[in-house]
């Protein structure tokens, strides 16, 4: 039960925000429908692991939800923590610094 609701705040306050701003960044750059789905896909597959994390460290949760809010963080720097994550967040990378944004 615990770990159910610990798993829907970090959905709410963490991967949905970060997923969020990815997409719009990919977007903008005109990346391709399948890199915005794969980091779609990396982002919903990184949720057990950070949820994981957030049982094991709760001042974690706190202190990134407040970085991601404020921007502080990078999606990346979270998601690429995970090893779901390598090859879609490498594919959007390359996309997003191919095109400078």
């Amino acid at each position: 039960m615990l770990q159910e609701i610990l798993s829907s705040l970090v959905s709410l306050l963490i991967v949905d925000p970060l997923q969020a701003e990815m997409s719009e960044r990919l977007a903008q750059a005109r990346a391709p429908q399948a890199v915005i789905a794969d980091v779609r896909t990396c982002a919903e597959a990184s949720l057990p692991g950070l949820a994981n994390r957030a049982m094991a460290e709760p001042f974690w949760v706190v202190s990134t939800a407040l970085n991601v809010w404020t921007g502080q963080t990078a999606p990346e720097s979270i998601l690429g923590n995970t090893p779901q994550c390598e090859s879609a967040l490498k594919s959007a990378r390359m996309y997003l610094e191919s095109r400078g944004a």
